[in-house]
């Protein structure tokens, strides 16, 4: 551990404590944590970063900005569950400390394999020492992977790619490393940016984890957007599915099938059973949260939930162009 390491640790830990002993001191500050979803100690949350089940426990780590609720320096935060329901804080597992993440511990993703947990991120540096935009020079997005055998402590990091590593016709927008493994060989998805503000998707592969080649890019017929981030690639029975974070988009929900982006614009058509949907979720989620420390009630309630998002599924199914 750094200096830099150490004296994050404490600040962190100094402003989680000053957020539990106000929330202890008074109602109205307490009143508004959740009992049900994640919440952070104090400060920011946002992406949720390597799911995954390790050695029996659900793993949830998350980005956290401890120090300002509106977003700043990004570690991950690090949740554990036995059950998906209740779930235990356990600290921050990454910190922005190393010359190749510091601006930020950003996005990634969780590979479990011979007793071990991977986990792959990407590390944010911005530049100061010129005039840049940050879109095409002055920044770094850096593909990191640290290792862990126990879900608890976390090795050494270790820098895999930098943006000289991948296709030059990009900009300095290429993040949010995915990894599996298929047929012997180890794959990983990062979204991207390109020069000509056109989003992709960058596929890798290597041969043990850690070199890795681009390999090749999906991407839509037509341009979708100027930067796909957080792609994820998963089996549904013998469906394969990419989905991604499209920005840069205004008006429609893209949804991506086949390397082809497609778009439901016709929201008219299906307005009043959503509203219908949107309404018995909200009296859902009301019941959830004043019947929060019964446990047997919120099984009740999630499963109730889980009901209402499938009928909302499959009325999207029957728009979906």
């Amino acid at each position: 551990m750094n200096a830099l390491t150490r004296d994050l640790v404490k600040l962190v830990e100094t402003a989680e404590q000053s957020q539990k002993t106000r929330e202890e001191l008074s109602v109205s500050d307490r009143k508004f944590r959740e009992k049900l979803h994640l919440m952070p100690p104090v400060g920011w949350l946002n992406d949720p970063n390597g799911l995954c089940q390790f050695q029996g426990i659900y793993h949830a780590f998350f980005q956290y900005s401890p120090f300002n609720a509106e977003g700043g320096v990004k570690m991950w935060g690090h949740y554990t569950s036995k059950d998906m329901i209740k779930w235990e804080y356990q600290g921050t597992a990454l910190y922005p400390d190393q010359p190749f993440d510091c601006h930020g511990v950003y996005s990634g993703s969780a590979f479990i394999e011979d007793g071990k947990m991977y986990l792959y991120y990407t590390g944010n540096v911005k530049l100061e020492d010129g005039e840049y935009d940050y879109i095409r020079t002055g920044r770094e997005g850096n593909t990191v992977l640290v290792i862990t055998e126990d879900g608890k402590t976390f090795g050494k990091k270790k820098e895999l790619m930098r943006n000289s590593d991948y296709p030059d016709d990009l900009t300095c927008h290429v993040r949010d490393p995915k990894v599996w493994k298929e047929n012997g060989t180890y794959y990983m998805v990062q979204g991207a940016r390109t020069n000509e503000d056109v989003g992709q998707v960058l596929v890798f592969e290597s041969e043990d984890k850690v070199n890795w080649k681009f390999r090749n890019r999906v991407e839509s017929e037509k341009p979708f957007g100027y930067m796909w981030e957080c792609p994820d690639y998963f089996k549904i029975g013998d469906k394969k599915l990419l989905s991604t974070s499209v920005q840069g988009l205004e008006g429609a929900v893209g949804i991506l099938n086949s390397n082809k982006a497609k778009v439901v614009d016709r929201f008219s058509d299906i307005s009043s059973e959503t509203e219908e949907l949107a309404a018995s979720s909200q009296d859902i989620l009301g019941k959830v949260d004043q019947q929060s420390v019964e446990m047997e009630n919120i099984h009740t309630a999630v499963e109730s939930l889980h009901d209402v998002v499938t009928k909302l599924n499959e009325i999207m199914d029957q728009f979906t162009v």
